[in-house]
């Protein structure tokens, strides 16, 4: 099937079994957070191993996004999603069963790589199937989805831990994917339809060990720096990333002149639309992770609340998100690009709103869940409308590349985010032994200095988007709601 908008109800269909793999793969992003300490006691584990458990993930499939989508145009993206999601069951048994940390840290690396291959497929397949207003609810779908399983990971996690079914404790959080990934690709393969991009079908090998290359020196030091004390190949590792991407760009500058398929065609950064969105995307998303890991801290460590109540303390924010990402194409209809530019506004409105709660009284949770709600409200409105727009700036033939690129600017501003403010955030905590009130408002300090950077991350990232969508209004390239086609 060509890169050409689906029609009629069947879509629908598809997009609900696409979006089990976004589920999964955000479920298993955060799942883990709230079970370290039982991984560390049951495994006998060290601090840096159960670290790991959480890196070795993000790093696949950071490091493996650009060629999962690349995978996807060449040799279909229902074929790569079936194969993505059957790895990724197999890989959450691994986990489940894992005797030692070794080979929990090696499962999930095969999980993250298992979600490289899913997540492009999403992005990319919305991108061909829908257009004008459909599209827009359909990504407004998607940013929904990954609201719910964002919050439900935090509240199942303490949920199964606590309870220890059969006595399986942490190993429930990976046993859990097994049903749900076998009905995802009973999902797939009776909803999704095929569709690839108009390539030659051989993958650029070279091309795709020199972005992975690059790509791990660049994020994995940054990763494991802090817990290592920043040793020096925290540093040279990001330093010896340069020559290797750098290279990588010249191999597929000259690939592609020579008439072969790059991993990535580089006429693609030649677009100034697509190139204002991904650095949007970058500095918004690198502010989201990084800000929940200061109020994680505060919660858990600084007002010694359980891994449940300190999940269920984020409950109103997905509410907020699930109800902005659905009502956030509705939105756009009536606001037209300032329905995107207010979310950037709501979000960072609701940080601000928590550092000045955790100066005044870092114990009022009330004032930390009204912070939250505004946090989550805005992601509800940002995330779909962003990736609607950006993947909208590129041609349906691009859109597997454009979705991995996309997806890769996430991923990295997320790992360079939560690095940045993680430095900041453990020298404000520095080594404290208060008692609880005082204690309390020492972290919510130290979360105040670390909102420093979200706010510029966030300031930054809206001048970006109000440069893409304004280029987006000028061009009409991309239809806004009201210009949809009959039938959307």
């Amino acid at each position: 099937m060509t890169d050409t908008p689906s029609a009629g109800s069947g879509r629908w269909f598809a997009l609900a079994a696409l979006l089990s793999a976004n589920f999964l793969i955000i479920l298993d992003l955060f799942i883990v957070n709230v079970a370290l300490p039982s991984l560390q006691t049951g495994l006998d584990a060290s601090f840096s191993q159960v670290h790991l458990v959480i890196v070795a993930y993000n790093a696949a499939l950071a490091v493996l996004l650009i060629t999962g989508a690349r995978l996807g145009d060449l040799f279909g993206r229902r074929r790569i999603f079936l194969w993505g999601m059957g790895l990724f069951t197999a890989s959450s048994l691994i986990c489940g069963l894992a005797p030692g940390p070794g080979i929990l840290i090696g499962g999930r690396v095969i999980q993250g790589a298992a979600a490289a291959m899913l997540m492009p497929q999403v992005l990319a397949s919305i991108r061909v199937m829908f257009a004008g207003a459909s599209r827009a609810r359909a990504f407004g779908a998607m940013g929904a989805v990954q609201g719910v399983a964002a919050t439900i990971s935090q509240l199942a996690g303490g949920y199964l831990i606590e309870q220890d079914y059969a006595g399986l404790g942490w190993r429930a959080i990976f046993l859990i994917n097994l049903p749900l990934g076998l009905a995802a690709m009973l999902a797939a393969w009776l909803c999704i339809r095929e569709t690839r991009a108009s390539v030659a079908s051989r993958l650029d090998i070279v091309g795709a060990v020199l972005a992975a290359l690059g790509l791990f020196l660049l994020l994995v030091p940054i990763m494991l720096g802090h817990d290592h004390g920043w040793p020096w190949w925290s540093y040279s590792g990001p330093v010896a990333a340069v020559p290797v991407l750098a290279a990588f760009v010249r191999y597929e500058r000259g690939l592609s002149r020579r008439g072969g398929v790059p991993l990535i065609e580089m006429a693609l950064f030649a677009n100034r639309r697509f190139v204002t969105g991904i650095g949007a995307v970058f500095l918004f998303f690198s502010a989201i992770s990084s800000f929940f890991l200061s109020l994680t801290m505060l919660l858990q460590f600084g007002l010694e609340l359980s891994p449940f109540a300190a999940g269920a303390v984020f409950t109103p924010s997905a509410v907020a998100f699930f109800a902005a990402s659905v009502s956030g194409p509705r939105l756009a209809e009536k606001l037209g690009r300032r329905a995107l530019l207010l979310g950037v506004l709501v979000f960072g409105a609701g940080i601000a709103l928590s550092a000045a709660g955790a100066i005044l009284d870092a114990a009022n949770l009330p004032l930390i869940v009204a912070a939250l709600v505004l946090n989550g409200a805005g992601q509800g409105m940002v995330i779909p409308l962003a990736f609607n727009a950006v993947l909208g700036s590129v041609r349906a033939e691009d859109a597997g590349m454009g979705s991995g690129i996309s997806s890769t600017m996430q991923l990295t501003g997320t790992t360079v985010g939560v690095a940045v403010v993680g430095v900041v955030l453990f020298s404000a905590i520095g080594s404290p032994d208060l008692p609880g009130v005082a204690q309390a408002q020492h972290y919510g300090h130290a979360l105040a200095w670390a909102t420093l950077y979200n706010l510029a991350a966030v300031a930054a990232s809206f001048l970006l988007f109000a440069r893409l969508t304004a280029k987006t209004a000028e061009s009409g390239a991309v239809p806004t709601a009201r210009a949809a086609p009959a039938g959307d």
